[in-house]
């Protein structure tokens, strides 16, 4: 009797936590325990749960490290109930995760940030929560022993940044959020993040083969496999990892960038989208117009090319070739912004080990926000499929090695065609099948994969464009 009770939570009365269930998006009430508590944290842990993990040193160290950390790049958290600190609540979450399968490794859940409606089937704690997996993450302490707490960094900033998105009525692009927050790890001391670095260069060949060629970490749309999202919260990291780096000379500089991403820059501007981050990036303490350009437009392939061209090791800024507005082939020199804007130490595993070439055949996918390293000379003047404004290649000492990027993102339209590029515009499946996209899909010989979860406000639409490319070698005047 005593067990049975014990294994149903109170949530009307009681003081229990509400939970979502990831498979069926209901809430159900989790028997709690308080189990440690510090002046800016109280942690709890699911009733009857074994856990293999000292929760109270957790907690100190989320309350002396993370938190100070955190609110000083974001900003303060929201305070819903008035109590003045963040719940963390360690349990079994319901997944649908088996042995050597992936698993959600924790969550903050929207839900908690408005008034409950007893009678939904989405339940409100009215409080600043967040999820953490007692199973599988903590078994996978023994291969990363920081992964705990690098994931509690993680959901910290979804949940400090929730409200300044309720604010603007605006659902921030999922590869800036997500991005920032892997960032947000490294901030607070967990990074950096070394197996998404080797996810994007494709070291991890088995989870993530062929790296993030051909990958665009603009879209992330239902339905989308499991490698190319793993690529993609890879690419995301180290394009956003970038950019913080690259923001300030000191570290409260770089934490500006991030908090005005966050809160707004001087004229209220978020980073919602990929126009609105290169506008408050253009307020960054490191910024350069003469280098980078005084249109966003233009910052942002002005970034992506050195980005891309630095990730695979094709340095040859001096001698990049670019799409203009016209299609027509423009040489430009970004050697001197090269000099100014180089990889730091933070990606120091990219230079040491830089994207692979690519090795898929055939006519390949090539979408805004992505790029191929390609072994040889791929010459873009004889590049025979329609132009596109920024594209752009960037090539090795030699023209061993090049990188073909479209170095632009797409805008939310109504139009279904935009310069003459079909499009699309969709709105994301139910929160349910996005996560099936994300969790499922695993190999046994590497173990469980840890995802974690945010993703549970409705998106809107997201136009992206795709054109077919084919192979370099294919081409006139290209080096197979």
């Amino acid at each position: 009797m005593y067990t049975a009770l014990a294994n149903n939570g109170n949530c009307e009365t009681g003081g229990d936590i509400w939970a979502r269930n990831i498979q069926t998006q209901n809430s159900y009430c989790v028997p709690v325990e308080l189990v440690a508590s510090y002046a800016k944290v109280d942690v709890y842990k699911q009733r009857g749960l074994s856990v293999n993990y000292n929760l109270q040193t957790f907690g100190k160290e989320f309350n002396d490290t993370t938190y100070p950390k955190l609110i000083s790049t974001f900003g303060e958290p929201s305070d819903v109930d008035k109590n003045g600190k963040i719940k963390i609540l360690v349990l079994d979450i319901r997944d649908g995760a088996t042995a050597n399968s992936s698993y959600v490794a924790g969550f903050f859940d929207p839900v908690n940030y408005f008034a409950d409606q007893p009678g939904t089937n989405l339940r409100s704690n009215y409080s600043e929560i967040l999820y953490m997996d007692g199973k599988e993450l903590i078994d996978a302490l023994v291969r990363d022993p920081t992964a705990f707490s690098s994931t509690a960094a993680h959901e910290f900033q979804h949940l400090i940044r929730y409200p300044y998105m309720v604010a603007t009525r605006a659902t921030d692009d999922s590869w800036i959020n997500e991005g920032t927050s892997e960032v947000a790890s490294d901030i607070a001391g967990y990074g950096p993040q070394k197996y998404r670095i080797d996810c994007f260069r494709g070291a991890d060949s088995t989870r993530c083969p062929n790296g993030v060629n051909g990958v665009s970490f603009l879209n992330w749309s239902a339905g989308t496999t499991s490698s190319v999202i793993l690529k993609q919260y890879a690419f995301a990291y180290a394009f956003m990892r970038y950019l913080y780096d690259i923001s300030g000379n000191t570290e409260a500089e770089k934490n500006e960038f991030f908090r005005k991403s966050v809160q707004g820059n001087s004229i209220g501007i978020r980073a919602g989208s990929a126009s609105q981050l290169m506008s408050v990036f253009r307020e960054s303490a490191r910024f350069n117009t003469t280098l980078l350009g005084s249109l966003n437009s233009d910052t942002f392939f002005r970034t992506f090319t050195l980005f891309m061209g630095q990730s695979a090791g094709t340095l040859n800024f001096a001698g990049v070739e670019r799409f203009d507005a016209s299609t027509n082939v423009e040489a430009l020199d970004l050697s001197t912004a090269y000099a100014a804007y180089p990889f730091e130490s933070t990606l120091n595993d990219i230079v040491a080990g830089p994207l692979g070439v690519n090795t898929a055949t055939g006519t390949l996918s090539f979408a805004q926000g992505s790029g191929y390293a390609f072994t040889g000379n791929y010459n873009l003047a004889s590049y025979s499929s329609t132009r596109y404004p920024n594209m752009t290649t960037v090539k090795s000492a030699g023209n061993t090695k090049s990188v073909l990027a479209w170095a632009a993102y797409s805008t939310n339209v109504n139009a279904s065609v935009k310069n003459g590029i079909t499009t699309t515009s969709t709105k994301s499946e139910e929160a349910e099948n996005r996560y099936k996209s994300v969790i499922l899909g695993d190999t046994i010989t590497e173990g469980p994969l840890p995802v974690c979860g945010t993703q549970f406000i409705n998106d809107e639409p997201h136009i992206y464009e795709s054109i077919p490319l084919e192979q370099p070698s294919s081409k006139n005047g290209n080096t197979p």
